[in-house]
C-alpha cells in the first residue's frame, strides 16, 4: 500500500524569502542613514554663540569677516573672506540670497550692522558673531603683525588688538 503523503501548501524558495528579507533590512538602514545624515532647518536669522556659529561653518555658511583689511590680516576665522563693512551691500548683489551667511567683526557691533544690511537686501540666512572674534573659541588663521599705535608690532595670538579710550570731555 502507497505511503500517504502531507500536502504541502504552495510556498516560495527559502532563497527568495532571504533576498527579500535582505531588500527589507538595506531599505531600512539606507532610510535611518538619510535621516541622520541630513541637517535640520536652519536657525532663525540674527545673533549666534560660538558653538551655533561653528555649526554654521560646518553646514558649509560663508564666513564673511566684516573688519578692515588690516584687520583681517591680523587674524581671521579660517575660510572666511573680508569685505569690510562699508562695502557689503555692494558686495553682496553677487551673493545667493538662499545661501547662510555668518558675518562677523571684532566685538560684534559692526557685523550687527552688516546683518541688518544683508536682511534688508532679501538674505533669507543670515547670522551675526553677537561676541566678535574677540570672543572667538575656535581656530584662527593669523597673519604675521597688525597695525598698532607704535607701528607693525607681531601679535602672538593672532587675535586683533582692541584699544578702548575713555574721556570726558
Amino acid at each position: 500500500m502507497p505511503k500517504a503523503t502531507r500536502a504541502e501548501p504552495n510556498r516560495p524558495p527559502r532563497a527568495a524569502w532571504l533576498v527579500a528579507a535582505a531588500a527589507v533590512v538595506a531599505v531600512v538602514v539606507v532610510g535611518i542613514i538619510a535621516v541622520n545624515g541630513r541637517p535640520g532647518p536652519l536657525p532663525a536669522s540674527g545673533d549666534v554663540t560660538n558653538r551655533q556659529a561653528q555649526a554654521l561653518i560646518e553646514r558649509g555658511a560663508r564666513v564673511v569677516d566684516v573688519r578692515s583689511p588690516e584687520e583681517f590680516v591680523a587674524g581671521h576665522i579660517p575660510g572666511a573672506e573680508n569685505v569690510p563693512v562699508d562695502q557689503v551691500a555692494a558686495e553682496a548683489k553677487g551673493w545667493d540670497k538662499g545661501e547662510p551667511i555668518l558675518v562677523y567683526c571684532a566685538t560684534g557691533a559692526r557685523s550687527s550692522y552688516a546683518l541688518q544690511q544683508l536682511q534688508q537686501a532679501g538674505f533669507e540666512h543670515v547670522y551675526n558673531l553677537k561676541a566678535g572674534i574677540v570672543a572667538w573659541e575656535g581656530e584662527v588663521t593669523s597673519g604675521s603683525a597688525t597695525q598698532t599705535a607704535s607701528g607693525l608690532q607681531p601679535l602672538p595670538s593672532g587675535l586683533p588688538a582692541l584699544y578702548e579710550f575713555y574721556t570726558d570731555w
